[in-house]
């Protein structure tokens, strides 16, 4: 089904169930969060995209809690407990103490780490600097640990990439340049498959590169706003276990940007 970008939300005629159950568990009174949300949903579903999905981060104060230090997942599969002291803002959540400010959980193991093909990210750092990891599942044992990351390049410093690992290889794919990290949101969205590893930003196809299966070892934490260097703000984040079609993350990351992503500069 092929989706188009909006710049406003619209009154919805019927309530989705499942966005319905969310509001309920999280709590959520804010009117205008509430209609983004249930559009939200439903968009996914006629894109057939909210079944393939295993968790969905909305970290906008408006999209979830707005305070205390649990991250509610929009699919009640992980919801995440904060570390340090992330903060609550519409802009997202914000890790102002790199390394120390982060949303993690020890649920989400080795073995569900290394079931995970795509995952997908909308961040903006406050700062430039090199190897910035907003989301991570980086166990820390140098490249046989990490089963991904979502990371700005720490070579050009203009680039934001996938790492991972393919058979104990470090697998660098190739990026869009990301300039304005530090002054807008980037969005990126990845599927790792067994042969190919598709990966766009900002709605964009950027690599689409054979690969063979990953084999990470280790143990670690899901983490956002995980690594030593990065500040700044997460308004979204997604996992699953699926590979998706360049079609399938193209569509994926206009439901959000339509939704979820209104009033924050692109």
């Amino acid at each position: 089904m092929a989706l188009y970008r909006s710049t406003f939300s619209v009154f919805i005629p019927t309530a989705d169930a499942d966005a319905a159950s969310y509001i309920s568990r999280v709590g959520i009174t804010d009117l205008q969060g509430q209609i983004d949300i249930h559009n939200f949903v439903k968009e996914l579903k006629n894109a057939g995209l909210y079944t393939l999905l295993t968790s969905i981060y909305l970290c906008r104060s408006r999209h979830n809690a707005g305070s205390g230090t649990t991250l509610y997942d929009l699919k009640n599969a992980y919801d995440l407990t904060a570390t340090g002291s992330p903060t609550w803002s519409d802009l997202g959540t914000f890790y102002a103490s790199a390394g120390n400010d982060y949303h993690g959980s020890a649920s989400i193991t080795a073995a569900v780490a290394a079931t995970i093909l795509e995952i997908g990210c909308c961040s903006k750092s406050r700062i430039i600097s090199n190897n910035q990891r907003p989301m991570t599942y980086d166990a820390g044992t140098g490249a046989t640990g990490n089963y991904f990351q979502v990371n700005y390049d720490n070579s050009a410093n203009s680039q934001y990439y996938v790492f991972y690992t393919r058979n104990a290889t470090t697998y660098f794919p190739t990026s869009g340049a990301t300039t304005n990290r530090n002054s807008a949101y980037q969005s990126l969205q990845t599927s790792m498959g067994a042969t190919e590893h598709r990966q766009m930003i900002n709605g964009q196809l950027v690599s689409s590169t054979l690969a063979t299966s990953k084999n990470a070892t280790g143990t670690g934490t899901f983490k956002l706003g995980s690594s030593a260097t990065f500040q700044g703000y997460i308004s979204y984040a997604n996992f699953g276990t699926q590979e998706l079609t360049v079609a399938q993350l193209s569509d994926l990351e206009m439901c959000y940007n339509n939704y979820i992503m209104t009033g924050l500069m692109r």
